[in-house]
């Protein structure tokens, strides 16, 4: 059987029998990737301490013909982000943005642009403690990336950014903000973001990765684009993530606390 090789990240895992794991991985030609690591659990050589939640990998695979689910033959670790698994908030960002990455993919359907974005944010959550804004600023990045960009630029009906027409509200149907004159919408259809999160939210989606880090998100202005967020891809997705119940329940100046 032909062995392939990828660049990977562990976004998913279960256990599978007494020794073996199916592994779900994004990569960045190849997408969602899902495989079956035979004696995983066991293993003192070629797994060991690498098909772990968030690890960046570099792995041997065989395609089954017959199954979408691979054979992983091998594993190299290149970056096992430690720091993840050693606090519970960067835990708990960390699984919102592998949740995000298992939900919104597919297979066969790689992204180089998304990938790197992916692996930004993890090394961000490893080296810094800003990792709220590091999960704000990945998903104002993300949805572009998917191609629903929310518009931030000014108000859908009279397109105006009046401070005098504030407060402004997200309409999640019409995918962009609009004024309280125009605003018809009331309750989970709409999301009220001031002006000033609109304008660091709209200046991330144009930065490239590597200046991302330059924004700075008030208490204020994290909660509500946090808010914002959840209720933006819960109604694309139509459904909740489940690691968005343990993320807003932290404080956005939250220090990292043992996991």
């Amino acid at each position: 059987m032909n062995i392939q090789t990828t660049l990977a990240v562990v976004i998913k895992l279960a256990d599978h029998g007494e020794s073996d794991k199916i592994v779900t991985f994004y990569c960045p030609v190849l997408g969602k990737l899902t495989g079956i690591a035979k004696g995983a659990k066991r293993s003192k050589k070629r797994f060991l301490n690498k098909l772990e939640l968030f690890s960046q990998l570099e792995i041997d695979y065989a395609p089954n013909r017959r199954s979408r689910l691979v054979r992983i033959d091998q594993a190299e670790l290149i970056n096992p982000f430690p720091t993840l698994r050693a606090s519970y908030s960067r835990f708990a960002a960390a699984s919102l943005l592998s949740e995000l990455m298992y939900f919104w993919t597919r297979e066969n359907d790689g992204d180089q642009e998304l990938f790197n974005l992916f692996l930004w944010a993890l090394e961000s959550l490893d080296q810094h403690e800003r990792w709220l804004e590091t999960v704000i600023l990945f998903q104002a990045k993300f949805f572009t990336l998917l191609g629903y960009q929310p518009q931030l630029t000014c108000c859908m009906e009279c397109g105006t950014t009046a401070a005098n027409r504030a407060p402004y509200r997200f309409s999640h149907s019409q995918g962009g903000l609009v004024c309280k004159q125009c605003n018809r919408e009331t309750g989970a259809s709409s999301t009220t973001l001031s002006l000033g999160t609109t304008h660091l939210l709209s200046k991330a989606q144009d930065l490239p990765n590597h200046k991302l880090a330059r924004l700075r998100f008030s208490q204020h202005s994290a909660k509500e684009a946090l808010v914002f967020f959840r209720r933006y891809g819960s109604f694309l997705l139509q459904r909740d993530l489940q690691s968005w119940k343990y993320l807003t329940e932290l404080h956005p100046h939250h220090h990292d606390t043992p996991c």
